[in-house]
């Protein structure tokens, strides 16, 4: 076996997604009791798996094929290309929530759960529900 990598870029990609069905395929049709084509995607997953991982197919050995034309194709390789980028970390933070959104799920701008007739604070454990008109109240309020 030629220990020289020969899989690389989309080709490793690819091939780690297609282990990733045929195990998926392999142990659905294990369990239904399709042995046969159990055991054969399995053996496709490992084959493919290998691939894979080690960037060596002994398919493409044997007819000289190699699909690491580029370190650049290559998509498990880490991207160096910028390396002021690689030395910075961002942090992003969404908010989702607007004040129609506090209003609409009875809560005030600190996030707490208000009962929609009483306007008291619901505390976790306490009992609650929807009352007629959809909005959170206790259940004494109903």
């Amino acid at each position: 076996m030629d220990s020289d990598k020969n899989v690389g870029g989309r080709d490793r990609l690819i091939r780690a997604v297609l282990a990733a069905v045929l195990t998926i395929v392999s142990l659905r049709w294990l369990r239904s009791g399709k042995r046969k084509r159990g055991l054969l995607a399995g053996i496709g997953a490992l084959g493919l798996g290998f691939n894979a991982s080690t960037g060596y197919c002994g398919f493409n050995d044997t007819f000289d094929i190699d699909t690491t034309a580029s370190e650049d194709d290559d998509v498990f390789a880490p991207d160096m290309d910028d390396e002021s980028a690689a030395d910075e970390s961002t942090d992003v933070s969404v908010d989702f929530t607007s004040a129609d959104d506090t209003e609409a799920a009875n809560g005030h701008a600190s996030g707490e759960l208000t009962c929609a007739v009483c306007e008291d604070p619901i505390v976790p454990g306490e009992r609650r529900g929807p009352n007629d008109d959809g909005a959170i109240v206790h259940e004494t309020c109903e």
